[in-house]
């Protein structure tokens, strides 16, 4: 069996075999891989959700910038926002005053 298709039933079932009595070799390779594969799944996850936290923290400073961006013009007595302004706060670089 492929260690990507180990199971969390199949990974239970073998540890009560092991405390049972024992495993076959090729079960204990199947448990290694399978205890491999959920260690390699967590490191990913955990990846994939620093990288969310991180996309998520860049928005939210993005759309601080251009609520500025609009409190500032609202005092100036500004009532429309140039494009470029907008678009400026909210390229990959980092950000600067548009208004």
């Amino acid at each position: 069996m492929n260690a990507r298709h180990i199971t969390t039933e199949q990974l239970l079932n073998l540890a009560d075999r092991a405390e049972d009595g024992g495993l076959t070799p090729a079960e204990a390779r199947r448990l290694r891989a399978g205890i491999s594969q959920l260690d390699s799944d967590r490191r990913s996850l955990r990846s994939r959700l620093r990288l969310q936290s991180r996309r998520g923290n860049e928005a939210t400073t993005k759309l601080r910038d251009v609520q500025g961006l609009v409190q500032r013009s609202q005092q100036r007595g500004l009532a429309q926002l140039p494009v470029w302004a907008v678009a400026a706060l909210l390229r990959d670089e980092p950000n600067q005053e548009a208004a």
